[in-house]
């Protein structure tokens, strides 16, 4: 395979994450009202506490310009051959949370002993291209085609970028956590009134 030289341009803007996280508070929001109305135990129970790490997963969107150029090959059969240049135009989203499996809790009379491992990236979806990429021309004496297999292999060097990028994020990690935390916090105090029972947790950390 042809040595290819990558440059990952990355777009993060500071908006677009104030966006994402104006929208995760209020759906935040959503999930507390949600726990307040439908808590119909008297006892913390892990499919909850589980189910309340999920949706307190965060999701980041950015936008990214994956450039890539193509070097000529070696030898007699690419003589004539031109370098080229293409870019690749995309948006996605990063969700950043808590491995819900790793989630576990033990109840010690009044006291829960709740174990959460650290938030991680769970993965890029919602892939979106635009219309508008730029693919250098092709005017050399012997055609130097940008091929399908080129362009996956920019955009899977870019995304391997974009992850690095999120797993180093330690504001967005600890954000995630700690809402995790708050949701869980805010359901054993629900159940703290239901039973007229009051439960204390202690955190430990994966």
């Amino acid at each position: 395979m042809r040595k290819k030289t990558v440059l990952l341009i990355l777009i993060c803007i500071i908006g677009v994450f104030l966006c994402s996280c104006s929208v995760q508070e209020e759906s935040h929001k959503k999930a507390e009202d949600g726990l307040e109305e439908n808590i119909d135990e008297e006892y913390p129970d892990i499919t909850h506490i589980r189910s309340i790490c999920e949706l307190a997963t965060l999701e980041c969107y950015y936008h990214n310009v994956a450039k890539s150029t193509k070097e000529t090959g070696k030898g007699i059969l690419h003589l004539g051959e031109k370098e080229r240049t293409f870019w690749i135009e995309y948006s996605g989203t990063a969700k950043i949370g808590i491995d819900v499996s790793e989630v576990e809790m033990e109840i010690k009379g009044k006291q829960i002993e709740i174990t959460i491992p650290k938030a991680k990236l769970l993965g890029l979806a919602d892939y979106s291209f635009e219309e508008d990429n730029y693919i250098s021309s092709d005017d050399g004496i012997n055609k130097n085609p940008i091929t399908a297999e080129n362009q996956t292999q920019a955009i899977a060097t870019a995304e391997a970028d974009i992850k690095q990028m999120f797993e180093n994020d330690n504001t967005l990690l600890m954000r995630a956590q700690d809402d995790a935390k708050k949701l869980i916090e805010n359901y054993i105090k629900q159940l703290s009134q239901l039973s007229e029972t009051d439960y204390q947790i202690k955190w430990h950390y994966k």
